[in-house]
């Protein structure tokens, strides 16, 4: 047994001799990241055994930041939040964001047909357009105006009717046609018999003024078809008309 003993000693500061002496990592590897201080070319931080440039922020130096396991400088954004209004995080900057593009709204129309009666359309929209007292090419005439719940013909709806007239015979319309038009108030059948009976005193006048009764013919819109909309006196008055449309 005495013999055995300095040999059982010695084992353990043999073990620790060939510990020491073992070969430091090299080509990059390591176990921490005193292995990578003694390697050129290579970092000094050990991340998952290998010697890189850093593994987080704190491993670089101040301004920078750690990407990919390299050290960049710290970019001005990492996303839009980091910047001022207005400005956007591209590429780690802040840039202005540009407005959005400016679009014109769709035309209202692109020809008459597309507004209603008594309207027109110009540079696309629907205007409330104003006959002329004889368009030589047809068209819509001077429109007869009534007072409220009549269809009686007035001494200024008489002198237009007269225009009508004359322009309807020099020019050689052969297709004439009224339009009976009340304002908003009463029923959709009431109006229409209103309206009806508005075309159909205008249609009389014009007969007796030498039109071709033939030549006429009468329709009743009631009040579907507006040229102003307002809840007033004012504007239910441009409502109460005939319209003499001709060819």
């Amino acid at each position: 047994m005495r013999m055995h003993r300095p040999f059982l000693l010695a084992v353990p500061v043999l073990a620790l001799f060939l510990a020491s002496c073992s070969p430091k990592a090299q080509n990059g590897e390591c176990k921490t990241s005193e292995d990578c201080a003694g390697q050129d070319a290579y970092g000094k931080t050990c991340v998952e055994g290998r010697c890189q440039e850093c593994g987080q922020d704190t491993d670089c130096k101040a301004g920078f930041v750690c990407r990919s396991l390299r050290c960049l400088p710290r970019p001005e954004c990492e996303r839009s939040d980091d910047c001022p209004s207005g400005k956007a995080c591209q590429t780690g900057k802040c840039t202005d964001v540009a407005p959005p593009p400016v679009t014109s709204p769709p035309p209202e129309c692109t020809n008459d047909s597309g507004c209603t009666a008594g309207q027109a359309c110009q540079s696309g929209k629907c205007v409330t357009s104003l006959p002329s007292a004889c368009p030589p090419g047809g068209g819509k005439l001077l429109s007869v105006y009534f007072e409220y719940d009549r269809a009686v013909i007035s001494a200024d709806s008489q002198s237009d009717l007269l225009k009508n007239a004359a322009c309807i015979k020099d020019k050689g319309f052969h297709q004439i046609t009224v339009e009976g038009n009340c304002d908003d108030r009463g029923t959709v059948d009431y109006n229409l018999q209103l309206g009806q009976r508005r075309a159909e005193a205008a249609k009389k006048f014009l007969v007796n003024l030498g039109v071709p009764a033939s030549a006429i013919k009468t329709v009743s819109y009631g009040k579907e078809r507006p040229i102003c909309t307002d809840n007033s006196e004012d504007c239910w008055k441009k409502n109460r008309r005939d319209d003499v449309v001709v060819k």
